[in-house]
This record gives structure tokens, sequence and C-alpha cells, in this order.
């Protein structure tokens, strides 16, 4: 027969190769549209959660009291001076410092010194309520801060606005106002009290350096009258002209001194190039002239006439007489020097002593101008001082009458028309966007925190087994049986007049399980699987309708099928098929029976025996796992399949028995109800003895469960007499 399943889950002789492949990791990630498809699923209580939670927003926006906001606009100049005369009078605070001045100036709007005259007046001040206020102190001690108000400094702009709310628009209006004229005020006391403390300080210290001053002209005075003179920086100068004459006149001293001194050596020393220095030195010449010329008329008369002869002796004194002024004029030259030299020393003395007496005169004068000088700055420091700071005081006192402001009120606050909340379309409007967006978050929580399986999909991609085959839950459980056969003309009937959805009819749920059994019967092939336990991790899953359905549908193919109801806690196999539960497995327990005397056969089936649990009390529950053991063994030579009902196998031990000799386990999981991690420990309790699943069956599935059920109803459509799907 051909399955007629849509590819939701892998066949099970796959399942080794996929449990030891590591997943994509895109199966780890849901889709947008399975998201998508959960907020369909809820679209109906998305819906009236969104007109519940519009209509509340709306009752709250009729139903809330108004509030109003009005603004005060203050405008800030700059540039305005902050002071009438003086060196401020040009430009106020810079622009490059009007971050820091704005942000300053909203710090004191906000401060307790300007708005607690507000409070005050407009009676905002903290109750009197002493609860939790230190003793001694009164809750109106504490800074005021007005709940109602907002300042803000528009960007780019020279303005401070000032807002307040209130349930009252002109109450609004007036405290915003009040806020702004409270806060010119303050500054205005500010500057006041500034110049008046600036004032009392400046006279103060006008009064210590007129003190002063007067002692630094007095001592002045002092100094001038010690040194004898109006003015020391005359004498100075005339001390230091003087000073510059009689250095230049001892260096034209000592050098006349030196020249003589070079003479007097020079004479001394037998040179003639001293004399010719000399004032005589052309008389001197003349006369050297007279002494050669002797000499020379003495050499020719020597020639001529000998020593007794008269002409040799008038010729002989005549040269005798010359040289003799000659060495005298030499003599009297020499000593004329000597006097020469001794008056040039003389001179170069006096002229030293002189230069020496100045010298002195002008350091002791140096000495005392510059204390005079010290004393005459320092009185003139003070002098200038004093008149400065004098013209200060003047100054802060015409400044401290001044009542200029840099700050002014632009805009009064006036009452507004409308309230700035609840503001209706908006507050409706969030509202219906919020109800929908939590509504939406809250249908997508509740799907996530779901722990239990619903899909094939989910259930591999969470604890890592495949899902073998699905079985709707069908809303009229009483047409669900086993024993019912049908015939195509049946199930095109009730395709075609069925009033309940094709996803939950009981002819789908036989397709179901027809499906799953082709795809056991595919594995037995591959595996030689003769033996299969079908449990659950819990009670109430439907294991025991499923395999009933799938022993019977494989009598139906033609093979011999064993049915064996191990569930001796709560046996249903004898219900389902009308049989009576006098002897079963229990009977095999207490008595060792055998099969061919335990199995009964179907009715309207020849080749489905059952063997059903029997009568036993809580003493049989140890032995059914040798019992079906000993059953199943003897067994298989004579049926194609035997399959086994066993407990549910996180309760009780039966089935963990049982599992460790079958050939293949099938768990049965309640599709919505069933936890993963129930599921998970049973598989890891399986894997422990070495059991082989085969698969997952999801069981009761809703087709709202997952959008990974809508191929089933897009695909079965009803049919009509004039064709078919």
């Amino acid at each position: 027969m051909k399955s007629t399943l849509p590819s939701l889950y892998k066949h099970p002789s796959e399942l080794a190769a996929v449990q030891t492949i590591q997943a994509h990791p895109q199966e780890q990630i849901l889709s947008l549209g399975h998201y998508f498809w959960i907020l369909r699923k809820a679209w109906l209580k998305i819906v009236i959660t969104v007109i519940l939670g519009t209509t509340l927003a709306t009752v709250l926006a009729y139903k809330l009291k108004p509030v109003y906001e009005s603004t005060a606009v203050l405008a800030v100049d700059l540039r305005l001076p902050s002071t009438l005369i003086g060196e401020n009078t040009v430009n106020g605070t810079g622009t490059g410092e009007a971050d820091e001045y704005f942000t300053t100036e909203l710090q004191q709007i906000l401060s307790d010194v300007v708005l607690r005259p507000v409070a005050q007046q407009f009676g905002l001040m903290a109750s009197d309520n002493q609860s939790g206020v230190p003793t001694g102190m009164k809750a109106s001690d504490a800074p005021v801060s007005l709940k109602g108000l907002s300042v803000i400094h528009p960007p780019n702009s020279f303005l401070i606005d000032i807002s307040y709310h209130s349930s009252s628009a002109r109450r609004a209006a007036d405290i915003a106002n009040a806020v702004a004229e409270s806060y010119i005020v303050r500054g205005r006391d500010l500057r006041a009290h500034a110049a008046m403390d600036e004032s009392a300080f400046m006279e103060k210290q006008l009064s210590e350096l007129k003190k002063s001053m007067d002692d630094s002209e007095l001592a002045v005075a002092a100094f001038e009258k010690q040194l004898g003179v109006i003015n020391s920086d005359e004498k100075t100068s005339i001390l230091a002209a003087r000073l510059q004459q009689l250095n230049t006149d001892f260096t034209e001293a000592q050098n006349d001194r030196m020249k003589k001194e070079v003479d007097l050596r020079a004479f001394r020393s037998g040179s003639l190039a001293a004399l010719e220095v000399s004032p005589q030195a052309t008389t001197l010449s003349k006369m050297e002239d007279e002494v050669h010329a002797s000499q020379a008329n003495m050499d020719a008369v020597k020639t001529v006439y000998g020593p007794a002869n008269p002409e040799y002796k008038k010729a002989e004194n005549a040269l005798s007489e010359v040289t003799r002024q000659y060495n005298a004029m030499q003599v009297e030259i020499g000593k004329r020097i000597e006097v020469e030299y001794d008056e040039a020393a003389h001179h170069e003395q006096l002229v030293r002593s002189a230069l020496d007496q100045s010298k002195a005169q002008s350091d002791a004068l140096n000495a005392n101008s510059l204390q005079y000088q010290e004393l005459k700055r320092e009185a003139e420091s003070n002098k200038n001082l004093y008149s400065e700071l004098f013209r200060k005081v003047k100054e802060v006192g015409i400044n401290g009458a001044f009542q200029g402001s840099d700050v002014r009120i632009a805009d009064e606050a006036r009452p507004e028309l409308q309230p700035v909340f609840p503001n209706k379309r908006i507050f409706i409007g969030l509202g219906f966007l919020l109800s929908m967006l939590l509504s939406m978050i809250a249908v997508l929580l509740a799907d996530m925190s779901d722990k239990s399986l619903r899909d094939p999909l989910q259930t591999r991609r969470e604890i890592g087994i495949d899902v073998i085959g699905i079985l709707p839950h069908v809303q009229r459980r009483n047409e669900l049986s086993p024993r019912r056969t049908r015939s195509i003309e049946v199930v095109k009937t009730g395709l075609a007049t069925r009033q309940e959805p094709w996803f939950n009819s009981s002819n789908f749920y036989e397709e179901s399980a027809n499906a799953l059994l082709t795809t056991i019967c595919m594995t037995r092939i591959n595996q030689h699987l003769k033996t299969i336990l079908v449990t659950s991790a819990q009670q109430g899953e439907g294991k025991s309708s499923c395999i009933a359905h799938l022993a019977a549908s494989h009598a139906r193919q033609g093979y011999k099928t064993l049915l064996i109801d191990a569930d001796l806690r709560r046996p249903s196999q004898h219900e389902i098929f009308q049989l009576k539960n006098t002897y079963g497995i229990a009977d095999a327990v207490i008595r060792s029976t055998p099969v061919s005397e335990l199995r009964q056969l179907v009715p309207g089936s020849v080749r489905l025996d059952l063997i059903t649990a029997g009568q036993g009390g809580a003493g049989v529950y140890e032995g059914v796992g040798r019992a079906v053991e000993r059953i199943v063994t003897a067994a298989v030579p004579d049926y194609d399949m035997i399959f086994i009902d066993a407990p549910p196998m996180l309760c009780f031990a039966e089935p963990i028995q049982i599992a460790s000799f079958v050939d293949g386990v099938i768990v049965v999981c309640q599709a919505g109800e069933t936890s993963r991690q129930a599921v998970s420990g049973l598989l890891l309790t399986l894997n422990r003895i070495g059991a082989k699943v085969l698969g997952v069956v999801l069981n009761r599935v809703e087709q709202e469960m997952s959008s990974s059920y809508k191929p089933y109803q897009t695909y079965y459509k009803p049919i009509s007499r004039k064709g078919a799907a």
C-alpha cells in the first residue's frame, strides 16, 4: 500500500547514520515562518488582547485627570555688560563659555534658594508629617524640589524654558512665571550682595593702603634729608660726569708719565735718541754740527801745521770749547728729562688720588641711591595702587546700584487650553500597539517555554532522535477500532461526507498507522526485525491503541502476527479487541503456561493472535520480563512479527527487562504533553541497556501544534462527485 504521508520523518533504516552525523547548524534555528505560524495560530487570543488593551487605554484616556503644562521662556544675552562701568562693560560672558554658563544657570534654577519662595507662595512645601524625619528636624527643612517642574536649554539657542505641570492650567502658568521671576530676583540679590561685600573689602584694603602710602612718603622724605639732596638722580649724574673726566685725565697722565719714563731710561742708557725729543733738540743739533765742523777744521790743520803752530793750537782750542758746550748741553737736557718725568709721575699720582676719591663718593651715592629709589618706587606704587583701588571702590558702588541683568523673561507662561496628558489619540494608539506587542510576545514566550514534543523537526532537534510516525488526535474515538475494515468506497464516502476535519478523523488515523507500519516493515527487511516493544515515558500517551492498530494492520497485510499485552498494571488490549482476560501473561509467570494455551485468535482475523495480560497480583510483576522472553522465544518461529505492549518505562521495571532482548523499541509520546526531559531520560535508559530504538511516534497530534502539519490539510480536500483530489 502506498503511503500518503508527507516526508516529515526519516526512515528508521537511516536512523543509525543520522545519529552519527552532526546536525547542520541551520536545523538548530527556527525559521521566521514558524514564528508567523505561531502568531497566526493564536490570532484570536491576540485580537482579544488587543481589543481589551485598546478598550482599557480608551477608558483610562477619558478617566485620567488631565495635566496641563505652561512654559516661561527666559532669554539670555551673553554679550550684555555685567556691570555699568569698569572693565566688564564691553562684553559679558564669552560665547565660548556658553555651555558651562547654561549648565550652571539650570542648576541654580533648580536650587532650593530659588524654589523655596515659590513653594511657600503656592503651598507646595512638604507636609508636616514627621514620619521618617530625624529627631530635631522638620520635613520643611529638607531642600525644596517641585515634581512638576522641568528646566531645559534648547540646543543652539540662548533660551531657557521653565515648564510646570499641574492639573490646573492657570496654576501651571503662575508657578512657571513665579519660578522665572524668583530666579531673576535671586540673581539680582546675588549681584547686590557680592557688590556690597566687594565694596566693604576694598574699603578695608583702601584704609590699609593709605597708611602704607603715608609711611612710604615719610621714609622718602627722611632719606632725602639724610642725603642733603633734593634729587639724588642729579647728584649721581654730576658724579658720573666727573668720574668720567677723571678717568680720561688719569689715562692721559699715565700715558705722559710712561712716555717720560721711556725717555729717561733711554737717556740713562746713553742713547742719543732720547735727547732728540727734548725742546733743546734743535740747539743740540746745531752744536753737534759745530762740533763736526771744528773736528773737520782740526783735521785739515793737522795736515798742514804741526802741534807747535799757532794755527794748530787755535783750531785745537776751538774744538775743545765746542765739545765742552755740547757735553754741557747734553747734561742739561738729561736733567730736564728727569724733571719732566718727576712732574709727570707726580701729576699721575694726583689724578689717581682724585679718581679714587670720586669713585668712593660715587659708590657711596649709588648705594644710597638704590635704597632711595626703592623707597621712592614703593611710595609711587602705593600711591598708584591707592588711586586704582579708590577708583574701583567708586565703580563697585555705582555697579552695585545698577540692577541690570543678562537674563530677562522673553515670554511669560500662559494657561494652555489643551492638556499635555493624556493625549487621547497617542494614549489609545499606544494602548493598541502595546497590547498587540505584549500579546505577541506572550504567545511566542509561551511557545518557547513549552517543553513538550510537538513535531518531528523539533523532536529531532531537541532530543536527537527521529520521528518515524505521527498519529492524529481523533475527535470521535468510538470510530477508532483496529478491528474495523474499510473498503475504498467507504473511504471515499467518508472523505466526501465528513463534517470533522480530515486531520482529526479516524480515517486519517488509520492512514497514519499504515504509514508507520510500512516504515517498520521496510526496516524489518533490512534489519531482520521480528520482535518490537512499544512503550512510553508515562501513562496515558496512547501506546496501547497505537500497537493494537499496528498489529491489526500487519495482520491484514497477510502476515502472521502476535500481540502480547505485557502491561499487567493497566491491561487494555482485551478491551480493544473485545476478548476475555481470564488467562494470559500472569499464567505464564505463575504456572509457565505454554504459548499455545495463552494465545487467542482475534475475531475477524485469521492471522492475528493476542496474549492478554491475565489475572495476577503484585507478586507477578517481577516475573513478567522472564515470562515474556520465554513466550517470545517459543513464538518467533511461528510468527512474522511479534508486538509487545509494555507499561511506561520511567515508572516500572518490566519494559526495561523486555527491551533488553527485543529487536527494536518504539517510544510513543503524546504530542504537546510529553516533555522532552522525560523522553530523554527514557532514551538514556534504553541506551544503557543496549536496546535498539527504532524511533519516536507522536500520538494525538493536533494540526495547530506546528506548521509542519499544514500539508496534510491542504492535500486532503473533500472529494466532490464530479472529481477527485
